[in-house]
């Protein structure tokens, strides 16, 4: 494996969880930049999407939801901001997905949204349950 390969996969956030978990969340990262990106290159048809939905301001809702998505995903891939941040910003793109699914799913008829959001909305809740606690340790549950 190469060196920033292997160093991605064994990241601070992930020394006692199985390498899988780490997969996850790199696969996970990278399909959100890989989705999230095309808000820029194809904004002008991302914009009518959100317009048909009756969202504010949607040129401005595709950018923000475009960088989200992006600097989200680059972050996943690369476990920025340890444990914390892996966590933080994995709940964050589900929320996202949370509201594509209600706009573009169930309010705007559209079955990709009903295929693809769903998948990426379990994948991220995968990474928030899979990263461990600070220096690989496993979460603790409060006794109170």
């Amino acid at each position: 494996m190469t060196d920033v390969a292997d160093r991605i996969l064994r990241s601070r956030v992930h020394r006692r969880v199985p390498r899988a978990a780490a997969v996850v969340r790199v696969v996970v990262g990278a399909l959100f930049v890989w989705f999230g990106v095309p808000k820029f290159t194809e904004h002008a048809g991302w914009v009518a999407g959100f317009a048909s939905w009756s969202l504010p301001a949607p040129s401005l809702l595709v950018y923000a939801t475009g960088s989200v998505e992006v600097l989200g995903g680059i972050a996943l891939v690369l476990a920025l901001g340890g444990t914390p941040g892996v966590r933080a910003v994995a709940g964050l793109l589900a929320l996202v997905m949370v509201g594509a699914v209600s706009t573009a799913g169930l309010l705007g008829g559209n079955s990709g949204a009903l295929t693809l959001a769903p998948a990426m909305l379990i994948g991220s809740l995968v990474v928030v349950w899979s990263t461990t606690g600070p220096r690989g340790q496993p979460r603790r549950r409060s006794s109170s």
